[in-house]
């Protein structure tokens, strides 16, 4: 039901807040267009930048200054900074307290278990199995140096003091400290818990030997004399000396790693005239080095320039075609969805085109250029598809290197074929297609290798390369890719509105079995669709597909319809109330559209369900609820006005007036020319005054097209035929009745 829109103020700003999001979405396809043509254009083969005119080892051919600075990374004097950089990080050695903790600890215990056995050899006994607890071994004559030893402390302290001066410094493995000292590594950091982090000569780090060592001198100015109790603490030292500092890798290498993080590479300039080679001179390595530089900067410059002007270029050419879309074609710039299509096609076709010219040997005169023309003559229209063959003109001219016979045969061929493309029905005529664009082509190269004053056999060889791109390039690539685009972005050409052209279509035969009224009106109305739009110049065979497909909705409640109602039988409405029959009726639209959605038509033919009826009003239960009503009861038309939309293309507005037409004329009386002359022109009227062609492009003219064209074939569908004579009846003369072709054929010249 309708019921009015409400143009409140947060309808309004969501249908801005969409508007303006469309806007973004075609600017940004226009947009991302423009980048990727530019890039399509700008890539090229690889072919090195390595010079080959000065050889290593041969006569330089030629002088050579350096015609710009150029700065580049000296690899050997970074690599050389490097490992010294690396060399001059310190190793990262690590402190492990409890390594001396534990030390501290078995020295404890031993003095502990000498201290229990001395008290059992002063008390006379055995000591042996005290012994046998002893944490280390020591050989015999230290131990008993140790056990006759009157002090254990002062033991203790000197033990102490040879930890201190050992322990304290640190223990290295003797293994790791040689490595580091053949790898030249004499600087170690070593860090210390609770401390800050000292940075040691490696000579500083002990070894385990060089901590016995040190024991034997501090051991040698603590007894001077006795030689068996500085044996014994030497043996009892030298017993728990053990390393107690770890290299750390993993610090090592983090710190190393960001020690070369921090080294700028070491760069070298080659100043603008600067002599690189001299010409007899041999060239040398570094001299080669230097020229390769020079001209990898002159690519890279001349790549810039190439892309800065291809993108102006580019976006000058999509800012035309934006434009011109937007003045010229307002009804595609409305659908994202044909902006898109135009900017895919234009994109593939340079794709196919670049595709081609890096194959070996490859021709510019074999780039598939007018595939964007066809393409876009068959999917939308002729108009866009000569606009595009004018931007493919440039930008193939481009790819070429800006040649004038490739932009020229672009254009023509373009042209050309979208010309001989117009309403092609049969697939033979992609044959066609294909020799014209081929002939426009070839001819067009032919007539620039003349003026260039070419021989005759190298123009004709050329122009046998046109004919070739359009017979086995364009055309059969374009065949290819029709159905493809028209798949993917829901459209419809002539080719597949011919195969849905078929009656058999499942349909069609359902709508023959459920709702045969209906479908003998679908065909009446095709019939007046397809001859007004060929009377006005717009697409007779979509109107004519269209139309066969406009009523199917009525197949789901085909009792509730005029046409499908048997003779004389009561009609389904007189047990409904005037809204619900308008709901009926109205629902025919909306079952159509799934209907259609289910057996996959295309978009197209799905917009005659709704825009055949655009928005218009059910007069007959309206009219109806009008006299039904009470006194104060109020009835609001927009009750029974269809959903919509209004019809928004000449076509489906063909169709609105085919359908009113038909329906209405089967209440003529007596269809004679005046009333149905009269009866057409009301419906005309009606639907004009109704404003439900607002938004279709009809023009008064082609409404007076359209209302002769019905009326021809009015007249037509309602012809008289003379009458025949009855049977003779008893006592009539029988030669009356003889059979008289000539006066027959006379009869049907006249009906006719």
């Amino acid at each position: 039901m309708n019921t009015g829109t409400v143009n409140s103020p947060a309808s309004y700003e969501k249908a801005r807040r969409k508007k303006r999001q469309e806007w973004v979405m075609r600017i940004g396809i226009f947009l991302a267009s423009s980048v990727l043509m530019t890039v399509i254009l700008v890539v090229e083969r690889s072919t090195g930048i390595q010079s080959v005119e000065f050889v290593v080892g041969e006569p330089a051919p030629r002088s050579l200054f350096a015609p710009v600075p150029v700065t580049y990374e000296n690899t050997e004097k970074s690599e050389a900074l490097r490992q010294k950089i690396t060399a001059e990080v310190p190793l990262v050695l690590v402190f492990q307290p409890e390594k001396s903790k534990e030390i501290r600890q078995k020295l404890e215990s031993f003095l502990g278990v000498l201290e229990r056995a001395k008290i059992s050899q002063a008390a006379g006994q055995d000591a042996g199995p005290i012994l046998a607890q002893l944490p280390f071994f020591i050989p015999d004559p230290a131990l008993k140096t140790l056990l006759i030893h009157q002090n254990l402390d002062e033991v203790r302290k000197n033990l102490e003091l040879l930890l201190t001066q050992t322990l304290d410094r640190g223990i290295l493995a003797a293994a790791q400290k040689e490595s580091m000292r053949q790898e030249n590594r004499l600087k170690v950091s070593l860090k210390i818990p609770d401390q800050s982090e000292r940075i040691l000569s490696l000579h500083e780090v002990l070894t385990v030997e060089e901590a016995k060592k040190i024991s034997e001198g501090v051991l040698q100015e603590l007894y001077p004399r006795d030689r068996a109790e500085k044996l014994a603490l030497f043996e009892l030292a030298s017993a728990v000396l053990e390393p107690n500092v770890a290299l750390d890798l993993d610090d090592t290498q983090k710190r190393r790693k960001m020690a070369l993080e921090s080294v700028p590479p070491v760069e070298e300039v080659i100043k603008k005239n600067e002599l690189i080679a001299q010409r007899g001179i041999l060239v040398t390595v570094l001299q080669k080095f230097k020229i390769d530089l020079v001209e990898k900067e002159l690519a890279t410059k001349k790549a810039l320039r190439r892309f800065a002007a291809t993108a102006l270029l580019v976006g000058l050419t999509n800012l035309f075609g934006f434009f011109y879309m937007l003045f010229f074609e307002p009804r595609i710039m409305r659908s994202i969805r044909q902006v898109l299509l135009v900017h895919v096609i234009l994109i593939l076709t340079l794709l196919f085109s670049r595709a081609l010219l890096f194959m070996p040997m490859a021709s510019p005169y074999l780039m598939p250029t007018a595939l964007a023309s066809l393409l876009l003559a068959f999917l939308i229209n002729a108009r866009l598809g000569i606009l595009c063959g004018s931007v493919m003109a440039v930008l193939a001219s481009s790819m070429a290197g800006f040649r004038v016979d490739v932009l020229i045969a672009t254009l023509f061929a373009s042209t050309a074929g979208v010309f001989v493309s117009f309403r092609v029905r049969k697939r033979i005529q992609f044959l066609v297609i294909g020799a014209a664009v081929g002939l426009t082509y070839g001819l067009t190269l032919f007539s620039f290798r003349i003026f260039d004053e070419a021989s005759l056999q190298d123009a004709l060889m050329i122009s046998l390369e046109g004919i070739g791109n359009g017979l086995l390039i364009t055309m059969p690539v374009a065949f290819l890719l029709l159905p493809l685009l028209e798949w993917t972005f829901d459209l419809v050409t002539d080719v597949s509105l011919l195969e849905l052209s078929d009656l058999n279509h499942p349909i069609l035969k359902r709508m023959i079995v459920e709702a045969p009224g209906t479908y003998h009106h679908s065909l009446v109305v095709s019939t007046l669709a397809e001859s007004a739009c060929q009377a006005i110049g717009a697409n007779a065979l979509l109107a004519r597909v269209g139309c066969y497909f406009h009523d199917i909705g009525k197949i789901a409640r085909a009792e509730y319809f005029t046409e499908n109602q048997p003779y004389q039988s009561r009609s389904q409405h007189e047990k409904l109330t005037p809204t619900m029959s308008c709901l009926v009726i109205m629902n025919h639209v909306r079952d159509g559209i799934d209907l259609g959605r289910k057996y996959k038509l295309r978009e197209p033919i799905l917009r005659f369900i709704p825009e055949h009826q655009g928005t218009g009003v059910i007069y007959y239960f309206y009219k109806k609820a009008l006299d039904q009503a009470e006194k104060d009861e109020k009835i609001n038309v927009e009750d029974f006005r269809y959903p919509g939309p209004k019809p928004q293309t000449k076509e489906t507005a063909v169709a609105l007036l085919a359908d009113s037409t038909e329906a209405s004329s089967r209440s003529l009386k007596e269809p004679s020319p005046e009333s149905i002359r009269q009866l057409v022109r009301k419906i005309i009227n009606d639907k004009f005054i109704d404003g439900q062609l607002d938004e279709c492009n009809l023009t008064l003219r082609d409404l007076y097209k359209i209302q002769e064209s019905f009326i021809t074939n009015l007249n037509a569908i309602f012809h008289t035929r003379v009458s025949y004579p009855a049977k003779p009846q008893s006592g009539e003369n029988p030669d009356l009745f003889k059979y008289d072709p000539l006066s027959e054929s006379r009869a049907d010249a006249g009906d006719h």
